[in-house]
């Protein structure tokens, strides 16, 4: 049975990042239970709550990365801006920031300075290229670093332009090893007492996503090429067209699948065919493999092709729109779908923690903060008086 204390309970986070890969990280550490305040700017904000699409005014992309904290409105161009974030910080357990290389630096909130006033400060730093190199200095997006890292190169189909993941999935899967780096820290500084600095990057991100396609480079010197939504080690492995338009995706893995696809689909003599009977071989013999394959499949309609592949004991799926997937009873009936109250939507689903425990549950607690909501509570928490707060307001430098 799930505990009612998460397991970062008691620890505070400080989230002055933006957008996506740190505000993930930190969405993830207050699904966790961390105490995770944001840090957004009085004028602008977060440039997420800009992304289409809108309900009532409030964007898709801010509510879901930001659920599980308290927002305060802070400049940090003022010095009284600043001496607030330095005041979180000296009693904090962790520190986000993913801006340019320098720019916590010129604020007088970098690594160094704030790690000599709290020693025991995680301090995790997310960017497009790391801290260190030459071009640590350098913006980037998720597009650009999709570009950058050969990413883009080998997705498309064969011969086709480049083409962008539909998935953000470099930001994402950057705030996911933040917070495994967090995590890490925390537990070194409870062995060792002292903190440290965690540096993420979308460039290391992707060069580690790329796994074997990139050792395959490093080890024998291949380039992958752009398959569409084929496996470059495997065949048959990919999406095929059937009759009525609509499109199946079939795993032929391994030899044994193979045998079985190619049976029920009355292509028996291709199994057995040198030239398809072993995985290396297809792979070699791609082409025709799967023009002979997709012609058979050309035969049959989606639902009557899934039902014979099921019964052959063959992997496959229909290829599902973000809608049908989300609607699917499998992740109905998973936690990854939460709710959240929110004070202008009301009861809104949410996409929460992925990952299942037995005996924690990383729920929603908080609904992501309209900007500068909790400014006030924060400020009174670090002693500042009503007066203090007002004049604050006054000069700008909170909301």
């Amino acid at each position: 049975m799930a505990t009612n204390r998460p397991p970062l309970a008691g620890l505070r986070v400080i989230d002055c990042s933006r957008v996506l890969a740190g505000p993930f990280c930190g969405a993830l550490l207050g699904d966790l239970g961390a105490d995770v305040i944001k840090i957004e700017d009085p004028t602008v904000g977060d440039e997420s709550r800009t992304w289409p699409p809108h309900k009532d005014g409030e964007a898709a992309g801010y509510l879901v990365n930001n659920r599980n904290k308290r927002g305060i409105s802070v400049d940090l161009k003022t010095p009284e801006g600043v001496e607030i974030v330095r005041k979180l910080a000296r009693d904090a357990d962790v520190l986000i920031e993913n801006f340019r290389t320098g720019t916590m630096e010129e604020f007088g909130l970098g690594y160094d300075a704030l790690s000599a006033m709290n020693p025991r400060l995680i301090y995790c730093s997310v960017s497009a290229f790391g801290r260190t190199g030459p071009r640590a200095a350098g913006a980037g997006y998720e597009a650009l670093m999709q570009a950058f890292s050969g990413i883009m190169s080998i997705t498309g189909e064969p011969g086709g332009p480049p083409v962008r993941c539909g998935v953000s999935f470099l930001d994402l899967t950057t705030g996911i090893l933040c917070a495994l780096g967090v995590v890490s820290a925390l537990h070194h500084r409870a062995q060792t007492g002292r903190g440290q600095r965690v540096d993420g990057s979308l460039l290391e991100t992707a060069v580690g996503l790329m796994n074997f396609q990139a050792e395959g480079y490093l080890l024998v010197g291949k380039v992958p090429q752009a398959l569409g939504s084929a496996h470059p080690a495997l065949s048959p492995y990919r999406n095929f067209r059937c009759a009525d338009g609509q499109w199946v995706f079939i795993a032929g893995a391994n030899d044994r699948l193979w045998r079985r696809l190619a049976t029920a689909l009355g292509l028996e003599w291709m199994a057995d065919d040198p030239r398809f009977a072993v995985n290396i071989e297809r792979v070699k013999h791609r082409t025709e493999l799967e023009q002979l394959v997709g012609d058979a499949i050309a035969g049959y309609d989606r639902d009557a092709l899934i039902k014979l592949l099921d019964d052959a004991g063959v992997p496959a799926t229909p290829v599902n729109s973000v809608g049908q997937a989300l609607s699917d009873p499998q992740t109905q009936g998973r936690a990854v779908i939460r709710r959240m109250a929110h004070p202008k939507l009301g009861d809104i689903p949410v996409v929460g923690f992925p990952v299942s425990f037995s005996e924690i549950d990383p729920d929603i607690r908080r609904h992501a903060p309209m900007r500068g909501e909790h400014t006030d509570e924060v400020l009174a928490e670090l002693g500042y008086s009503d007066a203090d707060i007002a004049s604050l307001r006054a000069k700008k430098a909170v909301v």
